[in-house]
Protein backbone atom coordinates (compact mmCIF):
# COMPACT_ATOMS: atom_id res chain seq x y z
CA UNK A 1 0.00 0.00 0.00
CA UNK A 2 1.39 3.26 -1.04
CA UNK A 3 2.52 6.80 0.76
CA UNK A 4 0.70 9.80 0.11
CA UNK A 5 -0.94 12.55 1.42
CA UNK A 6 -4.73 12.53 2.38
CA UNK A 7 -7.61 12.75 -0.61
CA UNK A 8 -11.26 12.67 -0.52
CA UNK A 9 -13.22 11.34 -3.42
CA UNK A 10 -16.69 12.49 -4.08
CA UNK A 11 -19.76 10.58 -5.02
CA UNK A 12 -20.57 11.02 -8.66
CA UNK A 13 -22.38 8.99 -11.27
CA UNK A 14 -19.89 10.44 -14.10
CA UNK A 15 -17.91 7.59 -16.04
CA UNK A 16 -15.08 9.75 -15.46
CA UNK A 17 -14.86 9.54 -11.71
CA UNK A 18 -13.30 6.97 -9.48
CA UNK A 19 -14.82 3.43 -8.53
CA UNK A 20 -13.68 0.88 -6.40
CA UNK A 21 -14.83 -2.79 -7.00
CA UNK A 22 -14.74 -4.90 -3.89
CA UNK A 23 -14.91 -8.42 -4.43
CA UNK A 24 -15.73 -11.10 -1.61
CA UNK A 25 -14.54 -14.54 -2.55
CA UNK A 26 -15.22 -17.76 -0.67
CA UNK A 27 -13.14 -20.06 -1.87
CA UNK A 28 -14.83 -23.84 -2.86
CA UNK A 29 -11.88 -25.86 -2.77
CA UNK A 30 -8.13 -25.24 -3.10
CA UNK A 31 -6.98 -21.94 -1.80
CA UNK A 32 -3.19 -21.95 -3.09
CA UNK A 33 -5.00 -23.13 -6.70
CA UNK A 34 -7.52 -19.67 -6.46
CA UNK A 35 -4.47 -17.37 -5.50
CA UNK A 36 -2.45 -18.77 -8.45
CA UNK A 37 -5.32 -18.14 -10.87
CA UNK A 38 -6.57 -14.87 -9.10
CA UNK A 39 -2.84 -13.67 -9.47
CA UNK A 40 -2.79 -14.21 -13.52
CA UNK A 41 -6.40 -12.12 -13.79
CA UNK A 42 -5.46 -9.74 -11.10
CA UNK A 43 -1.85 -9.14 -14.02
CA UNK A 44 -4.46 -8.65 -16.65
CA UNK A 45 -6.07 -6.06 -14.69
CA UNK A 46 -2.57 -3.92 -13.98
CA UNK A 47 -2.74 -3.37 -17.75
CA UNK A 48 -6.26 -2.59 -18.10
CA UNK A 49 -6.53 1.65 -19.34
CA UNK A 50 -8.42 3.44 -16.00
CA UNK A 51 -6.50 1.08 -13.54
CA UNK A 52 -5.38 2.66 -10.44
CA UNK A 53 -4.09 0.05 -7.56
CA UNK A 54 -5.53 -3.31 -6.29
CA UNK A 55 -5.22 -5.01 -2.31
CA UNK A 56 -5.97 -8.25 -1.59
CA UNK A 57 -6.50 -9.79 1.98
CA UNK A 58 -7.11 -12.97 3.28
CA UNK A 59 -8.98 -13.52 6.23
CA UNK A 60 -7.20 -14.70 9.53
CA UNK A 61 -10.33 -16.77 11.21
CA UNK A 62 -11.91 -17.72 7.49
CA UNK A 63 -8.63 -18.68 5.61
CA UNK A 64 -11.09 -19.91 2.64
CA UNK A 65 -12.90 -15.79 2.43
CA UNK A 66 -10.18 -13.37 0.84
CA UNK A 67 -11.32 -9.50 -0.25
CA UNK A 68 -10.28 -7.94 -3.25
CA UNK A 69 -10.65 -4.24 -3.98
CA UNK A 70 -10.14 -3.34 -7.20
CA UNK A 71 -9.41 0.53 -7.53
CA UNK A 72 -9.96 2.29 -10.88
CA UNK A 73 -9.61 6.00 -11.88
CA UNK A 74 -12.17 6.08 -13.88
CA UNK A 75 -15.80 3.95 -13.96
CA UNK A 76 -15.63 4.30 -17.83
CA UNK A 77 -12.04 2.14 -17.51
CA UNK A 78 -13.33 -0.59 -15.49
CA UNK A 79 -16.96 -1.02 -17.39
CA UNK A 80 -14.43 -1.56 -20.63
CA UNK A 81 -12.60 -3.86 -19.13
CA UNK A 82 -15.65 -5.81 -17.72
CA UNK A 83 -16.84 -6.22 -21.63
CA UNK A 84 -13.84 -7.45 -22.60
CA UNK A 85 -13.20 -11.07 -23.87
CA UNK A 86 -10.25 -11.82 -21.60
CA UNK A 87 -12.16 -10.46 -18.60
CA UNK A 88 -15.03 -12.84 -19.51
CA UNK A 89 -12.94 -15.75 -20.20
CA UNK A 90 -11.12 -15.53 -16.80
CA UNK A 91 -14.74 -14.73 -15.01
CA UNK A 92 -15.46 -17.93 -16.43
CA UNK A 93 -12.55 -19.98 -15.34
CA UNK A 94 -12.36 -18.47 -11.61
CA UNK A 95 -16.10 -18.55 -11.31
CA UNK A 96 -16.28 -22.38 -10.41
CA UNK A 97 -13.89 -22.12 -7.43
CA UNK A 98 -15.50 -19.31 -5.87
CA UNK A 99 -18.78 -17.97 -4.47
CA UNK A 100 -18.66 -14.68 -5.03
CA UNK A 101 -20.22 -11.19 -3.15
CA UNK A 102 -19.53 -7.73 -4.83
CA UNK A 103 -19.94 -4.20 -4.14
CA UNK A 104 -19.27 -0.83 -5.92
CA UNK A 105 -18.26 1.98 -4.06
CA UNK A 106 -16.23 5.56 -3.64
CA UNK A 107 -13.71 6.45 -1.54
CA UNK A 108 -15.12 9.29 1.41
CA UNK A 109 -11.72 9.25 3.04
CA UNK A 110 -8.43 7.97 2.05
CA UNK A 111 -4.99 8.86 3.88
CA UNK A 112 -1.79 6.75 2.71
CA UNK A 113 0.90 7.22 5.14
CA UNK A 114 3.51 3.88 3.92
CA UNK A 115 3.23 0.70 2.91
CA UNK A 116 2.26 -2.56 4.65
CA UNK A 117 4.26 -6.01 4.66
CA UNK A 118 3.03 -8.42 2.41
CA UNK A 119 2.70 -11.75 4.21
CA UNK A 120 1.37 -10.01 7.64
CA UNK A 121 -1.76 -9.97 9.87
CA UNK A 122 -1.74 -6.07 9.70
CA UNK A 123 -4.75 -5.09 7.86
CA UNK A 124 -8.41 -4.38 9.26
CA UNK A 125 -11.39 -4.86 7.20
CA UNK A 126 -14.69 -2.90 8.79
CA UNK A 127 -17.36 -3.19 7.61
CA UNK A 128 -20.43 -1.29 8.61
CA UNK A 129 -24.37 -0.51 8.03
CA UNK A 130 -25.55 3.06 9.78
CA UNK A 131 -28.20 3.61 12.08
CA UNK A 132 -30.67 6.20 10.00
CA UNK A 133 -28.66 9.62 9.44
CA UNK A 134 -25.56 9.06 10.94
CA UNK A 135 -23.33 8.52 8.26
CA UNK A 136 -21.74 11.89 7.93
CA UNK A 137 -20.86 11.01 11.79
CA UNK A 138 -19.84 8.00 11.23
CA UNK A 139 -17.19 8.92 8.59
CA UNK A 140 -15.94 11.63 10.72
CA UNK A 141 -15.59 8.70 13.86
CA UNK A 142 -13.93 6.76 11.19
CA UNK A 143 -11.40 9.68 9.92
CA UNK A 144 -10.96 9.73 14.10
CA UNK A 145 -10.02 6.26 14.83
CA UNK A 146 -7.34 6.81 11.89
CA UNK A 147 -5.54 9.63 13.20
CA UNK A 148 -5.69 8.11 16.99
CA UNK A 149 -3.89 4.99 14.95
CA UNK A 150 -0.98 7.19 13.56
CA UNK A 151 -0.20 8.89 16.88
CA UNK A 152 0.16 5.18 17.82
CA UNK A 153 3.27 4.81 15.26
CA UNK A 154 3.85 2.10 12.55
CA UNK A 155 0.04 3.21 11.16
CA UNK A 156 -0.08 2.91 7.44
CA UNK A 157 -2.94 4.27 6.33
CA UNK A 158 -6.66 3.91 5.44
CA UNK A 159 -9.53 4.16 3.28
CA UNK A 160 -13.09 4.51 3.82
CA UNK A 161 -15.37 2.94 0.80
CA UNK A 162 -19.10 4.05 0.97
CA UNK A 163 -21.43 1.92 -1.43
CA UNK A 164 -22.91 3.22 -4.76
CA UNK A 165 -25.58 0.38 -4.24
CA UNK A 166 -26.04 0.34 -0.70
CA UNK A 167 -25.32 4.31 0.65
CA UNK A 168 -25.77 3.58 3.80
CA UNK A 169 -23.13 0.87 3.75
CA UNK A 170 -19.13 1.13 4.24
CA UNK A 171 -15.90 -0.89 3.71
CA UNK A 172 -13.06 0.65 5.69
CA UNK A 173 -9.80 -0.56 5.50
CA UNK A 174 -6.86 0.15 7.99
CA UNK A 175 -3.11 -1.24 7.81
CA UNK A 176 0.11 -0.91 9.95
CA UNK A 177 3.46 -2.09 8.91
CA UNK A 178 3.60 -5.34 10.70
CA UNK A 179 1.52 -7.50 12.65
CA UNK A 180 2.82 -6.57 15.63
CA UNK A 181 2.00 -2.46 14.80
CA UNK A 182 -1.28 -3.77 14.24
CA UNK A 183 -1.92 -5.72 17.46
CA UNK A 184 -0.65 -3.23 19.92
CA UNK A 185 -3.13 -0.26 18.54
CA UNK A 186 -6.48 -2.70 18.09
CA UNK A 187 -5.58 -3.14 21.83
CA UNK A 188 -5.43 0.37 22.74
CA UNK A 189 -7.38 1.62 25.23
CA UNK A 190 -8.52 4.69 23.49
CA UNK A 191 -8.91 2.41 20.36
CA UNK A 192 -11.16 0.26 21.90
CA UNK A 193 -13.49 3.57 23.31
CA UNK A 194 -13.46 4.59 19.52
CA UNK A 195 -14.79 1.18 18.31
CA UNK A 196 -17.44 1.28 21.28
CA UNK A 197 -18.80 4.55 19.55
CA UNK A 198 -18.55 3.28 15.99
CA UNK A 199 -21.40 0.85 17.06
CA UNK A 200 -23.71 2.99 18.49
CA UNK A 201 -23.85 4.37 15.20
CA UNK A 202 -23.71 1.54 13.03
CA UNK A 203 -23.79 -2.33 12.66
CA UNK A 204 -20.08 -3.05 12.92
CA UNK A 205 -18.12 -6.19 11.98
CA UNK A 206 -14.52 -5.98 12.47
CA UNK A 207 -12.11 -8.45 10.27
CA UNK A 208 -8.33 -9.15 10.79
CA UNK A 209 -6.89 -10.18 7.59
CA UNK A 210 -3.47 -11.03 5.89
CA UNK A 211 -2.17 -8.97 3.43
CA UNK A 212 -1.99 -10.92 0.22
CA UNK A 213 -1.29 -8.25 -2.07
CA UNK A 214 -0.80 -4.73 -3.46
CA UNK A 215 -0.40 -3.83 -6.96
CA UNK A 216 -0.34 -0.49 -8.97
CA UNK A 217 -1.25 0.04 -12.35
CA UNK A 218 1.46 -1.71 -15.03
CA UNK A 219 2.24 1.64 -17.70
Amino acid sequence: MPSSSRRKCVHSRSQDTPITVVNRFEVKGDAEGFEREFRDHSQYLRRREGFDFLVTVQLVERPDVYVHLGHWRTMRGFLDTVHDDTFQAHVKKLGPLVNTEVDQAVSVGRVLKENAVVGAQNVVLTQARTFGATSSAFEQLFAETGEHFARLGGFGGSDLLRSTLRPDTYTGIQWWRDTADCERALADRGHRAQAEQLRRMADVEVLRTRHIAYERVVA
